[in-house]
């Protein structure tokens, strides 16, 4: 068994979005400063969290972003 904070690497498209996050009004300049920091950087400051059921768990506005850029 793997630790909680084991780091993965999976396709963005296999995180499964929760009706609770897509139904959220994320601050449009706080994703606005995420999308701002990867046009800048090529990267996100901190990783999208998981369960170890693909389900998106914090950082929705990094994933927001990273579907934006068209990112895997």
């Amino acid at each position: 068994m793997k630790p909680d904070e084991t780091e993965e690497f999976i396709l963005l498209n296999q995180i499964v979005v929760t009706e609770e996050f897509l139904n959220s009004n994320p601050s449009v300049e706080k994703t606005q400063q995420v999308l701002n920091h990867v046009k800048r950087t090529g990267c996100l400051d901190e990783p999208i969290m998981i369960n170890r059921t693909k389900i998106l768990r914090d950082r929705y506005r990094r994933y927001i972003s990273a579907k934006r850029w068209g990112w895997n």
